[in-house]
């Protein structure tokens, strides 16, 4: 008889692991309105998709920004 086990299961082959996305105090001016990459900074022309959003606050002024990414970064 097999036991189950509460291990979570690893990635497959082909698939990435999640990114962390970085602060909004972190980002560039161009991740931070959405022109560049938010894990490589290079300049995105087209293509881009949401891969998130950037949480943060200072004091009560609310910084969250959408983050995207490019074909750079699968």
């Amino acid at each position: 008889m097999s036991e189950a086990t509460d291990a979570p299961a690893e990635a497959a082959e082909g698939e990435h692991q999640e990114r962390a996305i970085p602060p909004p105090w972190e980002l560039t001016y161009g991740q931070y309105a959405g022109t560049h990459c938010v894990w490589c900074g290079g300049y995105i022309p087209s293509r881009a998709r949401l891969v998130g959003i950037s949480v943060g606050r200072s004091g009560v002024h609310v910084l969250d920004a959408p983050a995207y990414a490019g074909p750079c970064c699968p």
